[in-house]
């Protein structure tokens, strides 16, 4: 009899781009494999490759009790539906209401992947007790636990919000690194002798969040620019009008015109962006394994993060990366400066980033591991 396999995430464009590889393999393995998201342009996409979609509307913003218990109960009645072996529930609203609606159905293998603490606990007060709650309420009795770094784990195990049996580390969603490598336009050209470094250019790759260091990475690049005018600095994302702590477009727009900075607004592929990068740079107040920091490591590029949980995992301060304090657009400055000034150290850093990204965070490793994870629900 064929297993069923149902991948829950808050968005199906997410749940393609990090985890296709993983999907295709448990297909390759025999198993029907379903999505369930709210259906945007992605949906298409996850559809032409064969895997079955089911359409999951709910709110990513707020706490409405009423609007959290029609997604239970929605959960609930997909999984008597289809009746799989092993759900796999992303981000904090499919992993509480999912593993709830999964243990009531009688799902026999429950799955959660924790991607970062990310805005309820950041912001602390109410809501995080609120969502503590949640997480003990949902998490210890049943299923694996994967976390993308150990001191997101260590906080939920202190806080009674997983059992540490069932609580494993997977560094990320793992990156591709034969799609993400170092090509020869990426690379940095040598200056002859007695003649000045080519511009260095900073990129930021991600959501425009305020908690991704947005207003840092413009305070930094303004300081910069002042004394290094030929620098320059690209912002590649968009807002998240889901996300309470989404940039709004106006600042965006008044800051762009006033450093100068280049919004590139959303890519869809990244790699030519990295590729013309000299660093990669992300000022975050937190993360989980963040993914703009792992493909700028395999495509061979130096970074500059925030000494915090997640970044530390991907950055080795000296080694493929300079490491400085949250919330500090003064040493955020004098890092960028740094490498800006020094075009061979950001060539042995990239160097050192490629050899982590092959040996760390591989796509191919962190599939393996999870299909352990699997196995320890006894269902694979």
């Amino acid at each position: 009899m064929e297993k069923k396999i149902i991948y829950v995430y808050n968005s199906a464009a997410y749940l393609i781009r990090l985890r296709l590889n993983l999907l295709r393999e448990m297909r390759d393995n025999g198993w029907r494999v379903l999505a369930a998201a709210p259906s945007d342009p992605a949906a298409t996409a996850i559809k032409k490759e064969g895997f079955g979609f089911l359409d999951l509307p709910f709110p990513r913003r707020g706490t409405n009790p009423f609007s959290d218990l029609g997604l239970l109960r929605r959960l609930f009645r997909l999984y008597r539906r289809e009746r799989p072996a092993i759900v796999h529930h992303f981000t904090i609203k499919p992993v509480i209401y999912g593993t709830l609606a999964a243990r009531l159905a009688g799902v026999p293998g429950i799955v959660n992947g924790i991607p970062g603490l990310g805005y309820a606990f950041l912001r602390g007060g109410p809501l995080r007790i609120v969502v503590e709650a949640l997480y003990r309420l949902a998490l210890p009795r049943r299923g694996e636990v994967i976390f993308q770094n150990p001191e997101d784990r260590n906080y939920f195990l202190s806080r009674g919000m997983a059992a540490a049996a069932r609580a494993h580390v997977i560094r990320g969603s793992g990156v591709d690194t034969s799609e993400f490598a170092p090509a020869s336009s990426a690379t940095e050209v040598r200056p002859q002798d007695g003649a000045p470094p080519d511009p260095a250019t900073f990129a930021f790759i991600g959501r425009l969040l305020w908690d991704k260091g947005v207003s840092e990475f413009a305070e930094a690049a303004a300081a910069v620019k002042r004394s290094r005018p030929e620098t320059r600095f690209l912002l590649a994302g968009g807002p998240d009008p889901g996300n309470p702590a989404s940039v709004p477009l106006s600042w965006l727009n008044r800051r762009c015109a006033e450093i100068p900075m280049e919004w590139l607004g959303h890519v869809e592929d990244v790699r030519p962006v990295l590729a013309s990068a000299s660093v990669v740079v992300l000022p975050s107040y937190r993360e989980g394994a963040p993914r703009s920091l792992l493909e700028a490591a395999a495509m061979g590029k130096p970074v500059i993060a925030s000494d915090v949980p997640g970044c530390r995992e991907t950055v080795r301060h000296g080694e493929n990366g300079l490491l400085v304090p949250p919330k500090n657009a003064a040493a955020l400055a004098g890092a960028m400066l740094t490498l800006a000034d020094e075009p061979a150290l950001r060539r042995r850093m990239g160097r050192a980033g490629r050899d982590m990204a092959l040996r760390l965070f591989d796509e191919r490793l962190v599939v393996s591991q999870t299909l352990e994870v699997y196995g320890r629900t006894g269902c694979l």
